[in-house]
């Protein structure tokens, strides 16, 4: 991964606005005259009809435009950030039993406590059903047997 990107957003009315990002973080903003943190508040509102990425070029933009290293972005995104937890066990997570083609699909580390809850099927999988009589071909109005 490259030190420096640059994220365009073209919005219907033919603006742009350019987003820096350094080391995975976003460096700078800039939409027209809108500079720095003010760029996150207006970008819910904007109406983005193209994107463009770029991993090598990073754009020359004003001073105004930075983001301090304090800011909170992603309050001024509208976004909230997810409480860690040092506590966190992925198999805590309930999980209702997946059935796929009438069998239980049980995941890696999971434990086959779910089975008890589903219903058996209503004939043994041994079985083979019965063979059906053919049927007859009918080529160019002939009945062809085989």
């Amino acid at each position: 991964m490259k030190d420096k990107q640059t994220l365009v957003l073209t919005t219907a009315d033919n603006k742009a606005c350019h987003i820096i990002f350094e080391q995975g973080q976003i460096e700078a903003m800039a939409f027209g005259s809108v500079k720095g943190i003010e760029v996150a508040r207006l970008l819910p509102r904007l109406l983005i009809e193209r994107t463009s990425f770029n991993s090598t070029l990073k754009m020359p933009l004003s001073g105004r435009a930075s983001i301090e290293d304090q800011a909170d972005i992603f309050a001024a995104l509208g976004l909230r950030r997810q409480a860690r937890s040092e506590n966190v066990d992925s198999s805590s997570h309930s999980k209702t039993p997946r059935m796929y083609r009438g069998h239980l699909v049980v995941e890696k580390g999971q434990t086959d406590s779910t089975s008890d809850r589903v219903k058996s099927p209503s004939q043994p999988v041994d079985k083979q059903p019965s063979a059906k009589p053919k049927s007859k071909r009918i080529y160019r109005g002939q009945i062809i047997e085989d």
